[in-house]
C-alpha cells in the first residue's frame, strides 16, 4: 500500500471497470481491487499486480492477489490466480495506478485534511523555507534557506539541511546531512510505450534515509516506483550523482560526483564507486565490490571484486588489456 502520507487512495475499482477499454481475455466475474501492489509484497489481498516475465510470475505463485494483469504468455505459470489477459499489461496497471492514488504533492491539502507539521522547539528552520502540512522536524534539526519539505515528510534529529534543498515523499533518519541543491523524492523515470506515445508510470514508492547518511549537492533521488529506494546507513553520496528508483544502497558505501545510478539496482555494504561511473538498470553490486572512475557497467560485479573500463570488467583484465592495445599502437606507430 503506497503510504499514505505522501499518497492519498481512492475509491476501489471493480474488475469489470479495470478492464474496461482495453483488450482483455480472462476476465473474472466479480472482485474489486483497492490498491496497486509490488508482485514482491506480502499482502497482495484486494491489489492490482501486473506480471510480464517468468520471474515475476514466481513471486506471485500461491498468493492471495486481487487482480493479476499479464500477458498470455505468463498466463500459464500463474494457476489459481484471478487474471486479466492483455498485450500491455503494464500500461493498463499504469492507468490504473493513477486513478486509484494520488500524491498529496500534486493535490490541494488543507489544514484539515493533514495534521499541521509538527516542529521539534529545538529545530532551527530558515524563514525563506517552506515545511508542508503533515511533516515532522525532529530534534536540533538545521534547515537552511530557500528549502521546501514536502508533506508528509520526516526529518530525524539532528540532521543539517543546505540551501535550496527540495525533499519530498522521503524519511530522513538521524544525523543526515544534506548539502546545497540536492532534490530528494522526486518521480522516477518510469515510462511505458502506449498509443499515443510514451506514458509515465505513477511513482508510488518512497526514499528511506538512514543515519549518518551525507548526500552531496546537486545529488537527486528519485523515489520508488511502488517499492522504496534505500539509502544504507553511514553511506556518502557525493556531488552531482543521480540515483534511479527503487535503487537499494548498502550501509558505508561511497559513490563519487557524477556517478549515475540506473533504476532498481541494488548495491552491497562496503562498496566504492569512482567518479563518472554509469550503471545499467537491475544491476547487483556485491558487498565490498570497487569500480573505477569512468566505468560503464553492464553486469552484475560479484562481492570483493575491482572492476573497471567501459564495459567494465575486472580490473585485471581491463588492464592487460590497455596495455596490449598500448604497444600494439606503438608498434604500428613505429
Amino acid at each position: 500500500m503506497p503510504d499514505k502520507r505522501f499518497f492519498t487512495t481512492e475509491r476501489p475499482i471493480t474488475i469489470r471497470e479495470a478492464a474496461t477499454g482495453f483488450e482483455a481475455q480472462n476476465l473474472p466475474d466479480e472482485g474489486v481491487v483497492r490498491r496497486v501492489a509490488a508482485p514482491d509484497d506480502t499482502d497482495l489481498t484486494d491489489a492490482l499486480v501486473y506480471c510480464a516475465d517468468a520471474k515475476t510470475a514466481d513471486l506471485l505463485d500461491g498468493k492471495d492477489i486481487g487482480l493479476c494483469l499479464t500477458t498470455k504468455a505468463c498466463a500459464a505459470n500463474l494457476k489459481d490466480t484471478p487474471l486479466c489477459i492483455m498485450p500491455s499489461p503494464k500500461l493498463v496497471f499504469a492507468s490504473f495506478a493513477e486513478r486509484l492514488h494520488k500524491s498529496r504533492e500534486e493535490i490541494t491539502q488543507t489544514e484539515e485534511q493533514l495534521e499541521s507539521a509538527r516542529i521539534h522547539h529545538g529545530a532551527d528552520i530558515h524563514p525563506t523555507s517552506i515545511v508542508s502540512v503533515g511533516a515532522e522536524i525532529g530534534e536540533n534539526v538545521r534547515i537552511g534557506p530557500h528549502c521546501y519539505i514536502g508533506t508528509g515528510v520526516i526529518i530525524g534529529a539532528h540532521t543539517i539541511i543546505e540551501a535550496g534543498v527540495s525533499i519530498t515523499h522521503a524519511v530522513l533518519g538521524e544525523w543526515v546531512h544534506i548539502l546545497a541543491g540536492a532534490r530528494i523524492g522526486q518521480a522516477g523515470f518510469g515510462f511505458v510505450e502506449g498509443n499515443e506515445g510514451l506514458v509515465r508510470v505513477p511513482q508510488l514508492g518512497r526514499v528511506m534515509v538512514s543515519d549518518h547518511v551525507e548526500i552531496g549537492a546537486n545529488a537527486t533521488i528519485d523515489r520508488g516506483a511502488l517499492a522504496d529506494t534505500v539509502i544504507g546507513e553511514r553511506s556518502k553520496i557525493d556531488n552531482l550523482v543521480q540515483i534511479g528508483h527503487n535503487v537499494q544502497i548498502g550501509k558505508n558505501c561511497l559513490l563519487a560526483a557524477q556517478t549515475g545510478i540506473s533504476g532498481s539496482c541494488e548495491i552491497g555494504d562496503g562498496v566504492m564507486i569512482g567518479g563518472q561511473v554509469g550503471l545499467a538498470d537491475h544491476l547487483h553490486i556485491g558487498a565490498g565490490a570497487q569500480i573505477a572512475a569512468g566505468s560503464g557497467l553492464m553486469r552484475d560485479v560479484p562481492a570483493g571484486e575491482r572492476w573497471g573500463g567501459r564495459p567494465a570488467r575486472p580490473i585485471k583484465d581491463w588492464l592487460r588489456e590497455t596495455a596490449t592495445l598500448t604497444k600494439l599502437a606503438k608498434k604500428k606507430n613505429g
